[in-house]
């Protein structure tokens, strides 16, 4: 068993035992593996788990109710995980079995493996208080388990701390009524479980005592159903790590538009109507939460409605593979509705990384059953590959607008995957959706004239879409009964330039770009104009500015940084070759 780092764990169960081990490293045994062999005994019973592995008895007494009350983080981290997990098992109608575990030396001096604290005090001793929290008939039973596996036991001295009759005992903190709040609950049956050192010496009789332990206590968990009731803050959905598995997209700001606000409303007024009629698909996580396969908008529904608890199918981490989950959630999501193309992306993209899978085994294992291929025929690698590269704009938090209204079916996929997506500044991008697509809506063979047509006008789509010209032709176009036609018209008509081979337009319209970057609008052929010495290229070009003395400085500045656009450096030099 390898050395963890040194934590409060808290492992999820799917039975009615809880498992708590308040002092993982006694002060008496540094070298103990007490925290190893609890984790393989939750392990082997699959039982709820709390472990301090983290905090030394010198700092503070883990089995000493009063003092980790006096520490909120304390409180949290380890009684209030104890109490979740307890009121999870008794929401399950199941009757919670608390077994605290911890080594003691004064073991091995009774000549004993394990002694049992149930708290059983004497009747009419006010200093021999009379707080059992298990029936005489039940500890019978389970010392008989015990003593089966080659386990001797003993009960604890009445006046002993191990015991567990005090009331500020770990094994009384569901006893004590308005002694810690939310945590009275007299079905609780608990026992202190004192284990002798030498059980604890090395690795090998730690596994050993954690087998014959879980032979022991293995008939006294009584099993959950698959589909059970979680409480729903005990799920996560921020964290990147829980997004696999699962076709949603969700915990950046930039994309809360994305989920559809109008489809939540709704599904939360039908479950309050109709109660939840599919539970939710869960993974129990190690770190004692929950993420979630598939009911993600069931779930942000349900925080709508405030319930603390919910219906959830179960699965545990280590019953399956990873395929095996990413089928599952691919058949539960897929069952229910239509997903949309970044939920696919989401998906595709996880399967990818998870899994190492390439386009071609995605599309042979995923490609059938989430219907993104023309019906009958198999899907390519390159259907794959377009739902990836959509879904990595998002990733990437490029584009937020355009992944919404993909998400939202106000963009077709078609055009966002294969005429959006390649184009790799998300400047040019977001200018061509925004400015263009959006208002104007054209068809695909138009979208791909507008972008031949700009790039004439500049190489970058952003810098052609923001000229003097192209705004104003937009303006007009946007007037017109056929947006896109009427702009496509106004592009070509203006002409940068329509033909090869004419190098005096292709210096027109240089000076013209030029012009405007300096000048404005309101720039003249007088202000700024491109002319060559002679008739070829290779007598060379003479650049004129005019120079007033109000503006003189403002339009050196700009020529300056002109100058300095590597673009227009670019275009010049091509003048003269």
């Amino acid at each position: 068993m390898e050395r963890r780092e040194l934590t409060i764990d808290t492992l999820l169960g799917k039975n009615n035992l809880l498992l708590v081990i308040p002092q993982a490293r006694p002060e008496e045994n540094p070298d103990t593996h007490l925290a190893g062999m609890g984790r393989l005994l939750a392990d082997r019973l699959g039982c709820y788990t709390v472990i301090n592995d983290r905090y030394r008895a010198t700092l503070v007494d883990m089995n000493d109710v009063r003092a980790v009350r006096k520490r909120k983080k304390l409180t949290d981290s380890f009684l209030v995980r104890i109490r979740e997990f307890k009121e999870e098992i008794t929401a399950n109608n199941l009757l919670p079995l608390v077994l605290i575990i911890q080594e003691n030396p004064r073991v091995s001096e009774r000549n004993v493996d394990i002694l049992i604290g149930y708290g059983q005090g004497e009747r009419g001793r006010p200093d021999r208080p009379h707080r059992p929290t298990i029936s005489p008939s039940r500890l019978s039973r389970i010392r008989m388990a015990l003593e089966d596996q080659g386990l001797k036991t003993d009960l604890a001295p009445l006046d002993s701390d191990l015991c567990g009759r005090e009331s500020y005992s770990l094994n009384q903190l569901f006893r004590q009524k308005d002694y810690v709040d939310g945590f009275y609950d007299p079905a609780v049956r608990s026992l202190v479980l004192t284990l002798s050192p030498q059980l604890l010496t090395t690795a090998d009789q730690a596994d050993r005592t954690a087998s014959r332990l879980a032979e022991g206590l293995r008939n006294f968990a009584d099993t959950m159903a698959l589909v059970r009731k979680v409480a729903t803050s005990a799920i996560d959905v921020a964290s990147r790590d829980d997004l696999s598995y699962i076709f949603r997209v969700y915990g950046d700001n930039k994309y809360n538009d994305m989920i559809r606000e109008t489809y939540i409303d709704e599904l939360a007024h039908s479950i309050r109507k109709n109660g939840l009629l599919h539970p939710l698909v869960l993974l129990q996580k190690k770190d004692g939460r929950y993420k979630i396969l598939c009911g993600f908008r069931r779930f942000q529904a349900i925080g709508r409605l405030g319930w603390q608890w919910v219906e959830a199918k179960v699965y545990n981490e280590e019953d399956f593979t990873t395929e095996d989950f990413f089928n599952i959630s691919l058949a539960e999501n897929t069952k229910r509705r239509n997903l949309n193309p970044i939920e696919i992306g989401n998906f595709l993209e996880s399967a990818a990384q998870s899994m190492g899978l390439n386009n071609a085994r995605m599309a042979d294992l995923f490609g059938e059953t989430l219907g993104i291929g023309a019906p009958g025929n198999k899907v390519s690698q390159s259907t794959i590959h377009k739902y990836r590269k959509l879904n990595q704009i998002r990733q990437r938090g490029e584009s937020a607008e355009m992944i919404s209204d993909v998400i939202n079916d106000k963009l077709s996929f078609s055009l966002a995957a294969e005429v959006l997506a390649p184009i790799k500044d998300p400047r040019d991008r977001d200018s061509l959706y925004l400015e263009v697509v959006k208002p104007l809506s054209p068809t695909r063979p138009q979208l791909q004239q507008i972008i031949k047509q700009l790039h004439r006008i500049d190489p970058s789509l952003h810098k052609a879409i923001h000229s003097s010209p192209v705004k104003k032709a937009l303006e007009k176009a946007v007037e017109s009964r056929q947006p896109a036609s009427a702009f496509l018209r106004l592009l070509q008509q203006r002409g940068t330039p329509p033909k090869r081979g004419s190098d005096q337009e292709e210096l027109e319209n240089l000076a013209a770009r030029m012009r405007g970057r300096i000048f404005g609008d309101k720039g003249k052929k007088q202000d700024l104009s491109l002319t060559r010495a002679g008739k070829t290229k290779r007598s060379g070009v003479t650049l004129h500015v005019r120079l007033t003395g109000k503006t003189a400085r403002e339009t050196l500045d700009n020529l300056r940084q002109l100058l300095a656009d590597d673009d227009q450096i670019n275009d010049l030099l091509k003048q003269l070759q």
